[in-house]
């Protein structure tokens, strides 16, 4: 266990968002779904859990500081194209998915901790 302050890092891929986190000398658990060469090596203090952010409980993370989150922006791009093809598709439903399960993560965080934990979410 340490006392340093604990990050969350929902859809981490390199871990860009938390590295000033890491700088600022606090710890970073980042998830993603997989991770690729050209992502790079894990930054030290970081650690790397390969899971489905659909499969978390937010409960565990009772003790984080922040929660971070970027979740894939690929469908929601796509459809932003002027292509007639792209704005024939549907909505972006995984997208907007794996917007709301960052939010989900959150509130159970947040009901575990009995106080708040502020979160950072962005998206196209």
């Amino acid at each position: 266990m340490t006392d340093k302050p604990l990050c969350v890092d929902l859809f981490c891929g390199s871990f860009g968002w938390s590295q000033g986190w890491l700088e600022l000398g606090g710890r970073v658990i980042g998830f993603d779904i997989d991770h690729q060469s050209y992502h790079g090596p894990v930054p030290r203090g970081a650690d790397l859990m390969l899971q489905d952010v659909r499969t978390l409980n937010g409960a565990q993370f009772k003790d984080a500081s922040l929660i971070l989150a970027s979740s894939p922006c690929q469908e929601f791009s796509y459809r932003a194209m002027p292509w007639k093809r792209a704005k024939a598709l549907g909505p972006p439903l995984l997208g907007i998915e794996l917007f709301e399960q960052a939010a989900r993560i959150q509130r159970e965080a947040i009901e575990a901790a009995g106080h708040h934990i502020p979160m950072i979410q962005e998206n196209v």
